[in-house]
């Protein structure tokens, strides 16, 4: 199966020193960002059948979650005050 062979060569890759401390800081990259589109956006379903059409559903969560985030940083530094010189 290639699947078998795709997982062993990840868990090479994860074995070696570089991998470790790249998957160690996964905790702490990856895992909020599933927390707040899993509470914040009350994700918890897909609502469409087949892996593509869930690949773009995905997809469209991804980018509004990233839109909300880019919009508010935009809402901070619009009321930061503007330092002239």
């Amino acid at each position: 199966m290639e699947n078998q062979k795709q997982r062993k060569d990840v868990r090479e890759r994860l074995a070696t020193e570089e991998g470790e401390g790249k998957y160690s800081q996964r905790k702490i990259d990856v895992e909020p960002v599933f927390g707040q589109i899993k509470h914040n956006r009350q994700f918890h379903r897909f609502s469409l059948r087949g892996l593509s059409k869930n690949t773009v559903e995905w997809g469209l969560i991804c980018a509004a979650h990233n839109l909300i985030k880019w919009t508010l940083k935009l809402n901070q530094r619009s009321k930061e005050p503007q330092i002239r010189g």
